[in-house]
């Protein structure tokens, strides 16, 4: 039927009207280019305008817009007998040799028409090395050749070639002119068909015309009086519009029993379950159109009967729902082709899909999050206690004793902070958790009382050159001082470098961020006081940062290490405490 009802001109090529028009007017005004490319999904007419632009250029009445069909070339170019028009399938034809053998015949001219033509079908299967060999050819064919190339892939051609050639893209067919054409080939054959069957065939056929015409001929030969949908669906394996609906309404109604029931009901009728979803994820399409364009929604594939039913059906789902359904529908059709349990894809899907009410997503998640935080009761702010009021013994409020008489300040304590305390409970008045009684004092102290930890903690090197500062002055409030005289220059940049992780270890041991500032005393010239060669620390000094001082001093002296500090302006990062002491003495055998 396809070959039977092929357009033989310009005005019964249905769907490609611009391209019609364009080549039409080049025809009438001498713009014949020397290569076409005409690109487009399958079934749509390109090559079927191939043939039609060939008799136009070379029908005894042309070149002509409109050939006669009548005449020995125009009938022939019809039949496929001429020998100037050459059809050429690419997939066939594509190594170098086929190309060479036909640009060893483009030179010749041609036998009975006014030009030698070559349709190359599935272009973009010819291979790089046949693509390289036509490229000087198509660039400058001779006078009286043309090319006409065909390809649904156009992205596979070198640029070269696309450069080289006139580009044309046929769009596939629509529904309403596909429709039409099929009612008038009903009619031509003498038979009869309802409207829903023809719809049906060429929704299946997804703007192919060639399938489309396929489909009818297969369907009427099946048929034996009037071709109906229901002969339709059965000879696709589509499932009937009505199951469609039920299966919908049910994953709607969020019934997942309901929908396993009917696909358990049509299993034995031979449905397709790939085509089944495809009339699913048409069905969710259109309710996406009603959704977002309203009642007046374009291009819907529901028939007219359940308009109603898609209508109501989008109400109820909502956006969102009707979106995600979509996507499952979508993935299940790609999974569904490498899957060997096909039903059990398409329940998982529509399990999915009926218990989509049940799941929120992100965006109402973190919204329902948002509405919550907002309905708690604001937390009663700590009140600042004055430093009258002490708090418990840390260790003993963490061992659960709870002692009346006041816990004595820190003996090392200078300035006192405020303490943080939680306002009494209402109920019971003498029960108070003991995280909200008040805050560890430890971590609430000054710097100035806390600094033996800071050195103790601060590690070996941090250590030793903390030890030649002074004490920790307090300037403002939690901002304090260290002041290194001017012969510690060294360790005043040293610990520079290491004023984050100085900073982080009081804020860990008092429980407050310190800003703290490091100072060098400028150099005089007089003799160093005797405070100024031991600087006083506050509180008991770590044992190992006084040792650690001696030894870098005694490590320092050494003649070669002294040398490569002042050669190289080096600085000394870490030492083992038995660097520079004499190996033991072996011991003596015993006698």
């Amino acid at each position: 039927m396809a070959r039977r009802y092929r357009p033989q001109d310009f005005t019964t090529l249905v769907g490609q009207d611009a391209i019609s028009r364009a080549l039409s007017n080049a025809i009438r005004s001498g713009r014949i280019a020397h290569a076409y490319l005409f690109t487009g999904p399958r079934g749509v007419g390109k090559t079927s305008t191939a043939r039609i632009l060939a008799r136009c250029l070379n029908c005894e009445k042309g070149p002509t817009p409109e050939p006669c069909d009548a005449c020995n070339i125009c009938r022939a170019i019809t039949l496929g007998n001429e020998v100037d028009v050459l059809e050429i399938d690419g997939a066939s034809n594509r190594g170098i040799d086929s190309i060479r053998e036909l640009r060893s015949t483009v030179g010749y001219h041609p036998m009975h028409c006014r030009f030698k033509i070559y349709i190359i079908d599935e272009v973009h299967m010819l291979t790089d090395q046949a693509f390289n060999a036509l490229l000087k050819t198509l660039e400058e064919p001779p006078p009286h050749v043309k090319f006409i190339f065909a390809t649904t892939d156009p992205q596979q051609l070198p640029a070269t070639v696309l450069s080289r050639c006139q580009r044309f893209d046929f769009s596939a067919i629509s529904l309403g002119v596909m429709k039409t054409l099929l009612a008038d080939i009903v009619i031509r054959e003498g038979r009869r068909a309802e409207p829903e069957a023809l719809e049906l065939i060429c929704r299946q056929s997804a703007g192919s015309m060639r399938d489309a015409q396929s489909l009818l001929d297969q369907s009427l030969a099946y048929a034996e009086n009037d071709l109906t949908i229901d002969v339709v669906h059965l000879l696709l394996g589509t499932g009937d519009e009505g199951l469609v609906c039920q299966i919908a309404q049910a994953v709607v109604d969020a019934k997942p029993a309901a929908v396993l029931l009917l696909l358990d009901g049509q299993a034995a009728l031979g449905v397709s379950y790939k085509q089944l979803l495809i009339q699913l994820a048409a069905w969710w399409r259109d309710m996406m159109l009603i959704q977002v364009a309203g009642k007046d929604a374009p291009s819907l594939n529901t028939s007219p009967r359940y308009l109603e039913e898609v209508r109501g059906q989008s109400a109820r789902l909502g956006m969102e729902n009707t979106l995600v359904g979509l996507d499952l529908l979508d993935n299940a059709l790609m999974r569904l082709k490498d899957s060997p349990h096909t039903r059990l894809l398409v329940e998982i899907t529509l399990m999915r899909m009926a218990r989509l009410g049940e799941l929120l997503s992100v965006g109402q998640l973190s919204l329902a999050l948002l509405e919550s935080r907002k309905a708690q009761p604001a937390a009663p702010r700590p009140q600042l206690a004055g430093p009258a009021d002490p708090g418990p013994d840390p260790k003993k409020a963490q061992a659960g004793d709870r002692a009346d008489g006041p816990v004595a300040p820190a003996p090392h304590a200078r300035v006192p902070q405020p303490v943080l305390a939680a306002p009494e409970p209402a109920a019971p008045p003498r029960v108070v958790p003991v995280p909200q009684v008040v805050a560890t004092p430890a971590r609430l102290r000054s710097v100035v009382e806390v600094w033996p930890q800071v050195i103790e903690g601060a590690g070996k090197m941090l250590a030793a050159g903390l030890y030649s500062a002074s004490e920790p002055r307090v300037t403002g409030e939690l901002t304090a001082v260290l002041r290194f005289p001017a012969k510690a220059s060294r360790d005043h940049d040293f610990v520079q470098t290491r004023l984050a992780r100085l900073t982080e270890l009081v804020r860990e041991i008092t429980g407050q961020t310190w800003n703290l500032r490091l100072e060098l005393e400028a150099s005089s010239g007089a003799p160093p006081r005797q405070e100024e060669l031991a600087p006083p620390v506050a509180g008991p000094v770590a044992p190992v940062a006084v040792n650690l001082v001696q030894l870098r001093a005694e490590i320092e002296k050494i003649p070669l290490i002294n040398r490569a500090i002042e050669l190289f302006h080096a600085e000394i990062l870490s030492f083992d405490k038995d660097f520079g002491k004499p190996p033991p003495p072996p011991a003596e055998p015993p006698p």
